[in-house]
């Protein structure tokens, strides 16, 4: 279904550039910002541009966040960062249907352009939308869906002299702190984007990086005058609703919860590693457990580091307590002839965690609450291992 929906699309995006034509007076085009739905790649928001014309039966959604999730090699490519985004241009009827099956609010804000000003932005968003130049290579923070539309306006109000004030008082932000705002704290959408973002995401960012936020996109150009050496006027002429609904909000009051579902998972490992060492027995089979899963997260850890160009994911010190050697570690302790050698890589192990928690406590990096009880448990394993199996080299 995702695929036709794609083509149809496509089609509707060629057919829309071959038609382009001069607007009318009464056209206008005006910046569309939709709040979010559940799913983590709908939770930030979503910026589009609508031309409507009525007099030359033009009403057009300019969106540049279409993306194929069943093209082959999807997932790899998107944790690699090569994902391929194209900009559709289909009818605006179209446009908020989507928006209103998932019941998100989508907001409208009428351009004050001139005529001028107008057939400019209409001509480069056709060019744009021409199979030879619709595709971009997607960024997360840096090229998408809020940033091109944003961009391609500045770029005709640039060559008009125009001057753009934003007149909008910013608080200190970081991008970990926008993407809270977006996710919310206590959940597992957040858990995961702390795995895998790094200390880069806790610097203090400024307007022009959180254009890429379509949320901050529409504040922005609703706080922003333009000026050139004739004319100063404000960048919204009028702002409306097209469609409205409750704002969908992550949810942080279920049990299962990061915070608390760690936390039980902490304490019954302590509580079991306990019970065994007062009884002189050592579980191979929760070491093999615990290490496997805290190694497979360290390998996803390990490839956005090194391998992927997403921003945000290098300077990852998740990496210290998510070794992914952790993984070859859970195989080789069901042998018991290699405990007493694998007992070197617990100790160092637990000292990498210990560190992992100081960095955490002295927040160098920002991390998930939940992660000081994973560390926690990590470390009395790794000295538990250590203790119980030292004195069996071979």
């Amino acid at each position: 279904m995702r695929k036709i929906l794609l083509l149809l699309l496509i089609v509707c995006s060629s057919v829309a550039a071959i038609d382009a034509q001069q607007l009318s007076d009464s056209a206008t085009i005006s910046l569309l910002t939709c709040e979010p739905a559940e799913a983590i790649y709908a939770r930030f928001w979503h910026s589009a541009i609508r031309v409507c014309d009525p007099q030359n039966n033009i009403d057009n959604a300019y969106n540049y966040g279409i993306f194929d999730f069943s093209s082959p090699c999807f997932v790899p490519k998107f944790l690699k960062g090569d994902t391929d985004y194209i900009l559709a241009a289909y009818s605006t009827e179209a446009f908020l249907e989507s928006y209103m099956d998932r019941k998100s609010t989508v907001y409208q804000q009428v351009l004050n352009l001139s005529n001028e000003e107008k057939q400019m932005l209409y001509d480069a968003l056709e060019k744009n939308s021409l199979p030879e130049n619709r595709t971009y290579r997607y960024n997360f923070v840096y090229d998408n869906c809020a940033t091109r539309a944003y961009y391609i306006i500045k770029k005709i109000l640039d060559k008009q002299g125009y001057t753009m004030e934003i007149d909008y008082w910013l608080r200190p932000k970081t991008y970990r702190g926008v993407f809270e705002e977006f996710l919310g704290r206590d959940n597992w959408q957040r858990f995961c984007i702390d795995v895998v973002i790094g200390s880069n995401a806790d610097k203090r960012i400024g307007v022009e990086n959180l254009i890429a936020f379509p949320r901050y996109t529409m504040e922005f150009v609703e706080a922003t005058t333009l000026r050139n050496d004739s004319v100063t006027k404000k960048f919204v002429e009028r702002r409306g609703v097209l469609c409205q609904y409750p704002l969908q909000k992550p949810s942080e009051h279920s049990f299962f919860r990061p915070t608390i579902v760690c936390s039980l998972l902490m304490v019954i490992v302590v509580l079991v590693s306990f019970w065994g060492w007062k009884r002189g027995r050592y579980f191979a089979w929760l070491d093999f457990v615990l290490f496997l899963i805290c190694g497979l997260m360290g390998l996803v850890v390990f490839y956005l580091m090194f391998f992927s160009t997403h921003p945000l994911v290098d300077a990852n010190y998740n990496l210290l307590w998510l070794n992914p050697l952790m993984v070859l570690f859970a195989f080789l302790l069901l042998n018991k002839k290699w405990r007493g050698w694998l007992s070197y890589f617990a100790i160092l192990n637990a000292f990498a965690t210990i560190a992992a928690i100081i960095i955490l406590l002295t927040r160098i990096q920002i991390m998930h609450a939940s992660f000081l009880s994973l560390m926690a448990m990590m470390l009395v394993r790794s000295l538990m291992f250590f203790q119980q199996n030292f004195r069996r080299k071979t």
